[in-house]
């Protein structure tokens, strides 16, 4: 059953030696630093969750938002929602063992790592068995798939040898303050009737100053009048632009459609950045399209209250109706903790003893309820150490033992 913050008033009132909750000051701050500290101490199973990736998953594709109210990285499992085989079984690593591993061709390990970057948690996960990117084109010469030319204002096309995210190199061009593009119109042509409004076309866009682009819209159709178009103003991640390299993504889904593109000859790509000042030295690399995969996942939230009526989860207390989630055998703890974070507050005669009890109570049931339920999230793992194995080394060269 849910209990509800009403019901932990009268609870505190019974226990607390005729003590009204009107006498203890922030009552709901108190209840807020009590689920704190509950959450720090134990994953509650009654705070799990089960939620769909808001997109799906690709192959090649690694950055992905996650839920805000995800408890640090309490990911318990990632799974498809049908139709899941043994290999479906992602384990999570350290940051730099993911980043390391992640698209190396000799590793076909799911694994995934929770990220920070300036206070925004994402989740980064590999998905080798997901059906591979197609290639539309590579961006990294002006000439080898198909001829590039710039037009709007954009100027000075080279190859960018030395920074680039894959195929050794990348499309380098200045663009004016408005409208500057790259445009390719005698690709090798591509059927892809099996991405027609499923798949998802992806780029990656160097920005210099990544402040000043509003949007980058992608044309790919069967010439420069048949085409379809999607404008994107956000990465790949739902998240604003970064000075450096971005993965945008443009879904075939909801494209607008101009004249009529045969979808069975693909050879024409277009890409305008919309800039508000003059940009030296912005990118392209890298077009691909991919299908996806719908994953869910399963977790541990942050978010100890929900909402009577609505259900959603919460944070913070709002209201005496709002309800806790926690059932009956993990309740106690709550109570026992709110009361001796309350005796700390009231410093009446029976405040120490009184302090010693609640404590010792919650402790106790701390240990009995982490005995009944053990945490199921997934362990970060990582090889922490690696040493040569000198008997290869005669023959000049060297294996590593992990």
């Amino acid at each position: 059953m849910s209990y509800s913050i009403n019901e932990v008033n009268q609870d505190l009132e019974g226990i607390l030696h005729g003590t009204t909750v009107n006498q203890i000051e922030g009552l709901f701050q108190l209840y807020n630093r009590t689920a704190r500290q509950l959450l720090l101490d134990l994953d509650p199973q009654e705070t799990k969750r089960v939620l769909e990736f808001t997109a799906p998953l690709f192959n090649g594709v690694v950055d992905y938002p996650i839920a805000a109210d995800v408890k640090g990285n309490k990911i318990i499992d990632i799974r498809p929602q049908v139709n899941r085989l043994p290999r479906d079984v992602w384990g999570q690593a350290y940051n730099q063992a993911f980043d390391v591993a992640k698209q190396n061709v000799f590793s076909l390990a799911n694994m995934f790592t929770m990220n920070f970057n300036t206070g925004l948690k994402t989740i980064r996960i590999n998905c080798p068995f997901l059906p591979a990117p197609l290639p539309i084109n590579y961006a990294n010469s002006t000439s080898s798939n198909g001829t590039w030319s710039v037009g709007g204002g954009a100027s000075n096309l080279t190859v960018n040898n030395q920074n680039y995210v894959s195929t050794l190199g990348a499309l380098n061009f200045n663009l004016p303050s408005g409208a500057g593009y790259v445009e390719n119109s005698t690709m090798s042509a591509l059927d892809l009737t099996d991405y027609l409004n499923q798949g998802s076309l992806f780029l990656y866009a160097y920005m210099p100053t990544a402040s000043q682009f509003t949007s980058v819209e992608l044309r790919w159709g069967s010439s420069s009048a048949n085409y379809y178009s999607v404008t994107k103003t956000l990465t790949q991640q739902s998240t604003a632009f970064q000075n450096g390299w971005n993965l945008i993504q443009f879904p075939w889904l909801g494209a607008t459609v101009v004249g009529t593109p045969d979808v069975t000859a693909i050879d024409y790509v277009r890409v305008t950045y919309n800039t508000t000042a003059v940009q030296t030295a912005a990118g392209l690399n890298n077009i691909a399209v991919v299908l996806g995969n719908v994953l869910e996942y399963e977790y541990y939230s942050k978010y100890l209250f929900k909402d009577a009526i609505t259900g959603a989860f919460q944070e913070k207390v709002t209201d005496t109706s709002n309800l806790i989630n926690l059932d009956t055998e993990s309740y106690n703890l709550f109570t026992n903790l709110a009361a001796s974070f309350a005796v700390q507050q009231m410093q009446g005669q029976d405040a120490p003893y009184d302090e010693n009890y609640f404590t010792k109570a919650y402790k106790e049931g701390l240990a009995r309820y982490k005995a009944m339920y053990k945490a199921e999230n997934q362990k970060p793992q990582t090889n922490y150490y690696r040493m040569p194995n000198t008997k290869y080394s005669k023959y000049g060269g060297r294996r590593w033992n992990y």
